[in-house]
Formats: C-alpha cells, sequence, structure tokens
C-alpha cells in the first residue's frame, strides 16, 4: 500500500543571523491547521514587537497540499513570504509554520540580498528543528459481541489500528484511529472476522 506518512516538528527551532548590521531571527514549529498557523504567527510577533518586519510561511497541511500562506509585512514583494514558502514546500516537512523577524541594521541589501538573508536564516532553523514521521488516521467504532473481543484486538494490534475507548454493555464497542494507508480494507477484514455480526462506523 502507498505510504502516506510525512515528517512534521517535534516542538520548535530557532536562528539567527546578522547580515549588514541587519539581524534576521528565524522562528519554525507545528501548525496543524490555519489557525495553528496564525496562531504561532501572532506568538513570535509578540515575541519581537520592535522588529522591523516579522515575514512568515507556513504549510498547514501534508506536503503538497493547498492550505498554505505567506507574508512579507512590508518587505519588497517576492523576497521574503514567498520563497520562505518554497523552502517549506521543499523541505518535504507537513503542518509547520515559520516566522523571520528583521531588525533592520541601517544597511538596504537589495532584493538579492534580502531573498538570501530570508531564506538562509530560515534554512538554519530548519535544519536545527525536531521532526518525526507522522500517519493520518482516519476515527470509528466498532460494536462487536464479547467473543470476537480476542481477535478483534489481534488483528487492531497487527494493523497498527489505535483503540481510543472501550465501552462495555450487552456487546463491546471500541473506539478507533486507523492509518488511512489500512482504512480502505479494514471493515471488509472486520466483517470476515465477524462474519458480518458487527456495527462499523466511520466518525
Amino acid at each position: 500500500m502507498e505510504d502516506i506518512s510525512y515528517k512534521v516538528p517535534v516542538g520548535a527551532s530557532t536562528a539567527e543571523l546578522v547580515i549588514k548590521k541587519s539581524r534576521f531571527v528565524a522562528a519554525v514549529g507545528r501548525a496543524a491547521t490555519r489557525r495553528d498557523a496564525e496562531d504561532f504567527i501572532e506568538s513570535v510577533r509578540d515575541l519581537h514587537p520592535a522588529a522591523s518586519h516579522n515575514c512568515y510561511a507556513f504549510v498547514a497541511c501534508a506536503p503538497g497540499g493547498t492550505d498554505i500562506g505567506f507574508g512579507d509585512d512590508g518587505e519588497v514583494s517576492g523576497t521574503a513570504g514567498r520563497p520562505m514558502l518554497t523552502l517549506l514546500e521543499h523541505s518535504g516537512i507537513g503542518e509547520v509554520a515559520a516566522v523571520v523577524s528583521r531588525y533592520f541594521g541601517g544597511i538596504k541589501l537589495g532584493p538579492g540580498g534580502l531573498l538570501r538573508a530570508y531564506t538562509d536564516c530560515l534554512r538554519t532553523a530548519l535544519g536545527e528543528l525536531e521532526i518525526k514521521e507522522h500517519v493520518p488516521v482516519r476515527n470509528g467504532y466498532l460494536v462487536f459481541s464479547y467473543a470476537h473481543e480476542n481477535s478483534i484486538r489481534v488483528l487492531f494490534e497487527k494493523s497498527g489500528v489505535t483503540i481510543t475507548s472501550v465501552e462495555r454493555a450487552e456487546d463491546v464497542r471500541f473506539g478507533f484511529a486507523a492509518p488511512f494507508n489500512i482504512a480502505e480494507n479494514l471493515e471488509e477484514r472486520i466483517a470476515s472476522l465477524t462474519r458480518g455480526k458487527s456495527k462499523f462506523v466511520w466518525t
């Protein structure tokens, strides 16, 4: 089956560069949603209220997704946010947000110099970022008789399915989180195992 896992940040990282008296400070962290990205950007702005510019970019989705964005915060168009986003997209990391804060040192760097400064600072921070593999999951629940509990637990364990809740009454109900790459066939395998005597629902 296709491997749909991807890399995501663990925690955050920072980096700092000084170029012709301008100080550039990069911060990178996880942003699973656009709201997460906005919150991260705002938190970095709060840390650097005196910065001349707080330029940002984010990929708030899996790599290659469309929930992306960037901003130049007054810098020359095309020299900060857009190249930062391109760097994030080429990194292969998903659910990530980045801000590079610039403290102007009095010497203009020119468009090419700005682009290199913002991307070099961000690249350094990405190099310090701890990452992990993330496997998207699909949630659901399963209701079945007590006689099938052990065999279902074994199937879930072998398939990488996590049991998220257990309720016991006349029957057993498992809440679960299944990796997307096995979710398509899971319902069929459960039906075969229980001979159709179970209730399987995606939530």
